[in-house]
């Protein structure tokens, strides 16, 4: 029978795995991520804005 065993993976090793592999894809990734970013911010302040009943917003 096999042993399985299950191992984490530590943070250089993710680092390692999620980092991008030329420059092209770092400029992609980090593009994606500020927009991601903005988006996210643009949709918390919708829902705070329609919290509070300023729905003008739309």
């Amino acid at each position: 029978m096999a042993n399985i065993t299950e191992r984490v993976p530590d943070d250089t090793e993710i680092e390692a795995m999620t980092s991008p592999r030329n420059s092209k894809s770092d400029e992609n990734l980090q593009h994606k991520r500020q927009v991601k970013r903005r988006l996210e911010d643009y949709l918390e302040q919708a829902q705070l804005r329609k919290a509070i009943g300023d729905d003008d917003f739309f």
